[in-house]
């Protein structure tokens, strides 16, 4: 199953999917873990405490909190936006897409992909 947002809102080419229970992604410069919203092929939009600056380049690793999956990514920051919690909601485009296969295992059972 696919987000579906307004076109406005919408950033990526991609259709965007929702992750499977538990998908993170470990910013390794930073030593911060984001909780994964949603996953495309080009981009990951996340939660974090401490968020990157837009624009900024990081060295990430998308994995499940079991650890079952890992890859790494390189991120470039898009957006960052506060949430009400007072966390911070970011979008980052991987700097490659990602293929059907290294997504999959970071989809939910009824995402598609």
């Amino acid at each position: 199953m696919s987000y579906t947002l307004s076109p406005d809102a919408e950033r990526r080419a991609a259709p965007r999917f929702r992750p499977t229970l538990g998908t993170i992604c470990r910013f390794r410069d930073r030593g911060l873990i984001g909780l994964v919203w949603n996953v495309s092929a080009t981009g990951v939009s996340m939660m974090l405490a401490d968020p990157p600056a837009t624009g900024e380049m990081l060295t990430a690793e998308l994995t499940t909190e079991g650890g079952r999956a890992g890859l790494a990514v390189l991120l470039h920051v898009v957006h960052v936006k506060q949430a009400d919690t007072g966390d911070y909601l970011v979008g980052a485009r991987f700097d490659v897409p990602l293929s059907d296969a290294q997504m999959r295992p970071f989809l939910a059972p009824d995402a598609g992909g």
